[in-house]
Order: structure tokens, then C-alpha cells, then sequence
């Protein structure tokens, strides 16, 4: 069987949310011992050559397509490339595959969050944004009709599919995804720099995007009052700037761009508490990566992401600015709570991982055969 994968996301040096989990799965497939399957993992322009060559000589073989701008090469350059090399499906990891094809088609929709955006959380949409939602939402429900599979990751995801786009459950295919620690030592210099003690401080990954909810932390800590500091790390450069120029100047906020695997894992591994006050998520990746690494984690009601810690973290209204507050306060001062946490996190984290991703996905091409 030979397969071929959207991997433009995972064989980028940045990667985040379906990129990492896409690096991951085509990581797990290259080291499984299997016979009978091939992988053609097709990336664009963007994709960074000591990335592909970790898949050199595998069953996963990388191939660099051209193609922009995005729906150009989703539409064109990926189906052209698979009935070139005579695969048997298609598996567009990214939400959105190819419209018109011949080829059975499977499509991971990790969310419907652009059916949620401005309704169920704010929503501030540059142009370009707004054009490239438009398609997704009409890629998304065209698929919704004609792939052979849907494949998501969370119970919670597959509910909202069914409800939002009427995939009967039947079609939709549940395979949550793994986690994987940061691999290599971790590097503490990034507390150095900025001056952090092990245990003093609050770590979130933030965005420009509102369903992020990156403005609660920064209202939060921007009263001076909470017992530790927030260090929000992952920023874009616009982002980045966006969130400076709002930030009180006295305010106990490290901001930061992207940093290697390396000092982030140390930073996580450090903090008191992971911060993830999230609107929606289809799964939450980064949750997993905390409750792994015995960190405590508070998070957001109500997305697939409560469903992922099992009641391992505590759970605050999205908004509810007092009730963060007081989960932090209440983290920060409990030593019991925290180890508590921390053990019920390490439990929860062991049931995931990506050689059950893996095998999840392989079980569904077999029945699409």
C-alpha cells in the first residue's frame, strides 16, 4: 500500500499544533517495524532540509513539491504528484485535501473552529485570513461529503464534526495523538536570562489569534498582584510586537519568540504551573507535554482539551478573570494540590502516544483497501 501525506507542516524548522503532530506521526512510521506500506510525504518550498533528511532511507520518502500559494499546491501539485506516483489514498493531515480526486481520500480535521470564530469566541481577521477561511470552510465541507474517512483526534472534536458539517459517526475516525518530549538535555539558560527562579513563575504559549486568549493572562498579571511571574513564549514576530506594545512595562510578563526544543523544555519543566486559557482546541498538544513533565496545569472549560487531561488539571471558566486568578493563587500556595496534580498528570500523559496514532491510522487505510 503507498500512501500519500499532506507533511507541509511537519518538515518546517517552526512547527506548531498539526505540524508537530504530523513531524511526529511521520517519525513514528519511519521507525516502525512494518512491511507492505510506503509513505510519500509531500512538502512545498518551506520545507527545511535537516528535517527531510531525518527521513532519509526510510519508508517515509520526503518530496518536495512546488506550488504556492497554499490552495494552489493542495489542489494541483499534491493530487497531480499522487496519481503520478500511483498511490493508493490520499491522508491531507491539515484539515483540507484536494476537492477533486479519483483516490480514496482521508482528511484529519483536527477542529471546525472557523464555524465557532466570532461566535463562540472574538474573532479580528486580517484579509488574507479572511480569504484563506473562506476556503478552508468551503474545502472542509465539500470533504465533509465526499472523503471516504474523516479522522480526528478527540471524542470531543468528532461530536463537534458531526453537529457542524452532519459527517455521520460512522465516517468519523477517532486516533488522538501522542506526545513526545523535547528530545536532548533541556537548557536553563533561558531562566538565567530572564532571571527566573525554578518554581517562580507561570508558563503559556501565546498567539495573535483571540481564540488563543492571550489577552486574559496579560490583563491578569498586568495588575501586579499575582504571586509569580508569566513567561508567554511561541510568539510570531507580529505577535511579539503586538503583545509588547500592550503589556504594562511594569508588569511581571516575559514575552518571547520562538526558542529551540531545548530551553523551552526547560522552561516548561520549571515552571509552577502551564497556563493553557484556550477558547477552543481540537486536541491541546502542549497540555499533554506539561502533564508529562509533572508540571500542574490549569486550563480552559469546555474544549477537547479537558476531554485529553482526564481531570488531571484544574478547569476554570474560559473568561472568568477572578476564577484564574484564584486557581493560580490556590496552585501557587498548596503543595499538596500540586503534587496531586502532578501525579495524576504523569498517569494521564503515559496513555498517549504516538505508536497508538500511528497504529490507529494504519488500521483505517487497511479498511479503506
Amino acid at each position: 500500500m503507498r500512501v500519500a501525506l499532506d507533511a507541509r507542516y511537519g518538515l518546517m524548522a517552526n512547527r506548531r499544533g498539526i505540524g508537530v503532530a504530523t513531524y511526529h506521526l511521520l517519525r513514528t512510521w519511519r521507525d516502525m517495524a512494518m512491511t507492505g506500506v510506503e509513505f510519500l510525504a509531500f512538502a512545498d518550498n518551506r520545507a527545511d532540509a535537516t528535517v527531510v533528511q531525518e527521513f532519509a532511507n526510510s519508508v517515509v520518502k520526503v518530496m518536495v513539491l512546488p506550488g504556492r500559494p497554499f490552495a494552489v499546491w493542495e489542489q494541483l501539485s499534491l493530487p497531480r504528484a499522487a496519481r503520478s506516483y500511483r498511490v493508493d489514498l490520499i491522508h491531507a493531515l491539515a484539515n483540507v485535501g484536494p476537492l477533486t480526486t479519483s483516490l480514496p481520500l482521508v482528511v484529519s480535521m483536527h477542529d471546525v473552529i472557523e464555524w465557532h470564530r466570532g461566535r463562540d469566541f472574538p474573532s479580528h481577521l486580517s484579509l488574507r485570513h479572511r480569504l484563506s477561511r473562506a476556503y478552508r470552510m468551503k474545502a472542509m465541507a465539500r470533504h465533509a461529503v465526499v472523503a471516504r474517512a474523516i479522522h480526528t483526534v478527540s471524542n470531543h472534536a468528532a461530536e463537534d464534526i458531526h453537529r457542524t458539517l452532519s459527517v455521520p459517526m460512522d465516517r468519523i475516525w477517532v486516533a488522538p495523538l501522542g506526545y513526545a518530549l523535547r528530545e536532548g538535555p533541556e537548557d536553563p539558560s533561558l531562566l538565567h536570562e530572564l532571571g527566573l527562579a525554578p518554581g517562580g513563575y507561570a508558563m503559556a504559549f501565546g498567539a495573535l489569534d483571540p481564540r488563543k486568549n492571550t489577552q486574559l493572562l496579560i490583563n491578569l498579571w498586568s495588575t501586579r498582584t499575582m504571586p509569580i511571574e508569566l513567561v508567554v513564549v511561541g510568539l510570531e514576530p507580529r505577535a511579539l510586537a503586538y503583545w509588547r506594545a500592550r503589556t504594562a512595562s511594569k508588569a511581571r510578563v516575559h514575552l518571547l519568540g520562538f526558542e529551540d526544543d531545548a530551553r523551552v523544555k526547560a522552561l516548561m519543566q520549571h515552571a509552577l504551573v502551564f497556563v493553557y486559557p484556550s477558547f477552543y482546541e481540537g486536541f491541546g498538544l502542549p497540555v499533554l507535554e506539561a502533564l508529562s513533565l509533572g508540571v500542574p496545569v490549569i486550563l480552559g472549560q469546555g474544549t477537547s482539551a479537558e476531554e485529553i487531561a482526564q481531570g488531571a488539571a484544574l478547569v476554570v471558566t474560559v473568561e472568568d478573570l477572578q476564577a484564574w486568578r484564584a486557581a493560580v493563587e490556590h496552585v501557587a500556595r498548596d503543595a499538596l494540590l500540586r503534587a496531586t496534580l502532578v501525579n495524576r498528570g504523569r498517569a494521564v500523559a503515559k496513555q498517549y502516544t504516538w505508536a497508538n496514532t500511528a497504529t490507529r491510522l494504519l488500521d483505517l487505510y487497511r479498511t479503506l483497501q
